[in-house]
Parts: C-alpha cells; sequence; structure tokens
C-alpha cells in the first residue's frame, strides 16, 4: 500500500481521473473531513505536523484537479511517469449528408400586419436572449462553503477581488483573509458575519448557507461559543 506522500492527487481524492468538477468538489469534502486536523480519529495514527502537512497536500490537490489548466497540465506530468494512461482518442466524425431539397408546397397565403412601434424597436435592436442559468444551480454541487470553496466558485465565474471589494466595499485584504481562513486575522465574528453576507450576495450565493457553514468552521477553529 502506497504511503499517503507517495499517492498522486486522483489517488488521494479517490477520484477517477475523468471525474468532473462536481465530483472533485464532492471527494474533496470527503477527505477533507476524514483528515480534520481535530480529528479524534487521527490522534493516534498520525502527529500534528503529519495531519498538518496531510490536509496541505489535500488542498493542493483540490486546487490543482477543480481548475481546467492546472489539471490538464498536472495530467500530462503524470503521463510523463506513466502514471495516468493516454485520454482515449476522440470519437470519429459523424458522416456529412447530402440534404435533398425540399419539395415546394403550396400554403395558402398568410395576413401580415404591420408591427407596431415597440414590437419594431425590439425586432430590430433587442434580440431576445435566452436567460442565463441562475448563479444558485452553479454552487449547489458545493457540500460546504470553506474559504477555499468560495475561492474556487469566485475565479471560477471570471470575478476578482477588486470586483468584490469594489461592491461589497469590503477591504481586499479582508476577502483574502476569509478565502485563506485566516480566522486569527479576522475581525469580530459580528464582522465576519456581515463580510460573508455582502461577499455571498455578490457571488449571488445563499448568505445564510455560505455563513453557517463558514462560521462553524470559523468557531471550532479559534474555540469561539456559538451565538
Amino acid at each position: 500500500m502506497k504511503k499517503i506522500e507517495d499517492l498522486n492527487y486522483y489517488e488521494l481524492l479517490e477520484v477517477n481521473p475523468l471525474a468532473t468538477s462536481q465530483e472533485i468538489h464532492k471527494a474533496y469534502e470527503r477527505i477533507r473531513r476524514v483528515y480534520e486536523p481535530n480529528s479524534v480519529a487521527l490522534y493516534s495514527l498520525f502527529t500534528p505536523d503529519e495531519t498538518s502537512a496531510i490536509h496541505q497536500r489535500i488542498e493542493d490537490a483540490y486546487r490543482t484537479l477543480v481548475y481546467e489548466d492546472n489539471r490538464r497540465r498536472y495530467d500530462a506530468v503524470l503521463r510523463s511517469r506513466n502514471e495516468l494512461p493516454e485520454p482515449p482518442p476522440p470519437p470519429p466524425p459523424m458522416p456529412r449528408y447530402q440534404a435533398q431539397q425540399a419539395q415546394p408546397s403550396f400554403s395558402p397565403p398568410t395576413e401580415h400586419r404591420p408591427l407596431s412601434a415597440p414590437e419594431a424597436q425590439l425586432t430590430d435592436t433587442q434580440p431576445v436572449r435566452p436567460a442565463a442559468e441562475p448563479v444558485s444551480a452553479v454552487s449547489q454541487h458545493i457540500g460546504e462553503f470553506t474559504g477555499l470553496a468560495m475561492k474556487v466558485l469566485r475565479e471560477q465565474r471570471g470575478i476578482t477581488l477588486r470586483n468584490i471589494a469594489d461592491l461589497t466595499k469590503v477591504s481586499v485584504r479582508y476577502l483574502e483573509y476569509i478565502e485563506e481562513e485566516h480566522f486569527a486575522k479576522l475581525p469580530a465574528r459580528a464582522y465576519i458575519r456581515g463580510f460573508l453576507m455582502l461577499y455571498a450576495k455578490a457571488l449571488g450565493c445563499e448568505p445564510e448557507r455560505v455563513i453557517s457553514d463558514y462560521l462553524k468552521r470559523y468557531e471550532a477553529v479559534m474555540n469561539v461559543p456559538k451565538k
């Protein structure tokens, strides 16, 4: 059996190399809970330093596999070591057929009425666009809103910390502390709650869920009584 430090990132997260981003999210959350630094079950197996190192490796694996470019480069490294098979070839293109010319058919003349001014304006200058997918649907696969999960969701949507700061008036420094979970550098709990609400709204996520998930981690690490 391989040691944890010898496992590649797919083996560490226990996912198939063809896993989707959603499956990577779920695997990360499951493994992170298993190796949580405060887990009593690990006290007899690993020292605190070893547990911290494992936790960091899990974070590195998640950051690598959840981003398409990072994952592509990592897969190339594994293939160079013969640790990952070559991807299957793409399916052959479907044969193209010559479309037969449609036979003209008779249809009764249709009465055309002139468009009203609003209708004409909409037709000429305002093409109908499909509704964008709700942001809440994008975040449904996130089991827990950790700092890293929020950062990944933000970056996948192409939003910078400066964008969030300009929108929420929360300093970039505090937003970085939230994402990196530097709990000791954050202000009082009441302020953190307010920052999280603004951050969640800026991302289009459910504020109460983000606040609940994040403050549970904050309270566990900082030993703060729940309110």
